[in-house]
């Protein structure tokens, strides 16, 4: 009984230490952000700021447009969330038919895909949309990644799992493929549908490797491309670009609210949408 308890409270005190060493940290970076130029550079951990100040924002969105490349990113994020999502959503509906001819085979060769490491595609990427003309346009960032395994096969399993009495009964009263996509195995599905919806937001928001070697006007760069320029921005020799860690906190704040929003919204959507596809395939 002491053994069972002893151990209870030693999970706790390393639960507790763990979350520490993340939620400190963040505090940290809101702290620093809401205090002033000279406050921020004061030595040690700021968990409150002192004084109180949107100095940092102020510059962040006024001095160096941080909007801007906020506004690419948003843009970018939902077009190609809801394009990937269309696009994944209809291939996994066309693989779930039983009566697809070379179903396995097509299946067998979209998982072979996953083997193909991601940098591996960066140049011919680059060759092909500068070949298109796509170099430089945030449609290219919308099109990488545009479908990928995960998102078909994993919506594949949802959609098998849709009961064949009313795919059947449905089909007696006339309805077509659209209507079956559109108003059966969508709603059906929805789970599978937010999870590949989150990932692929996340991931799109947090593109890094391909706006840095596609996109080189600076009124089309990522929000992820300008907040590396605003961190890095200390290591600068001249004193009229040095930038304070309040601004360099305050830009990581603006990166990191919308995710903290989406997965706040898509939490419970996800976690139940990875553990049922998981079961179910």
């Amino acid at each position: 009984m002491l053994h069972s308890r002893s151990i209870r409270i030693g999970s706790w005190v390393l639960l507790i230490a763990l979350s520490l060493t993340m939620i400190v940290p963040l505090i940290n970076v809101i702290a620093t952000s809401l205090t002033t130029k000279t406050g921020s550079l004061q030595p040690g951990v700021i968990l409150w700021p002192d004084p109180v100040s949107v100095e940092g924002y102020y510059t962040l969105m006024n001095r160096m447009r941080i909007w801007l490349p906020f506004m690419n990113t948003m843009y970018v994020t939902i077009v190609g969330t809801a394009a990937h999502v269309l696009l994944c959503c209809v291939a996994g509906y066309a693989l779930s038919r039983e009566d697809l001819p070379g179903r396995n085979w097509i299946v067998g060769g979209i998982l072979l895909t996953l083997a193909i490491p991601t940098q591996t595609l960066l140049v011919p990427l680059f060759i092909v949309f500068r070949d298109l003309g796509l170099l430089n346009t945030l449609l290219s960032l919308i099109i990488v990644d545009l479908v990928t395994a995960f998102s078909i096969v994993l919506m594949k399993t949802y959609f098998e799992q849709v009961p064949r009495e009313i795919v059947e009964s449905a089909q007696l009263d006339g309805a077509g493929h659209f209507r079956l996509f559109w108003n059966f195995y969508l709603p059906l599905s929805l789970p599978g549908v937010i999870t590949i919806t989150v990932y692929e937001m996340v991931k799109k928001y947090n593109l890094f490797i391909h706006p840095l070697l596609f996109i080189s006007d600076p009124d089309k760069t990522t929000l992820q491309i300008a907040l590396q320029s605003v961190v890095g921005g200390e290591s600068s020799t001249s004193t009229n670009d040095f930038i304070a860690p309040n601004v360099m906190m305050a830009g990581i704040v603006v990166a990191i609210v919308p995710l903290l929003v989406f997965f706040a919204f898509f939490q419970r959507y996800l976690i139940s949408g990875v553990s049922a596809g998981g079961v179910k395939g």
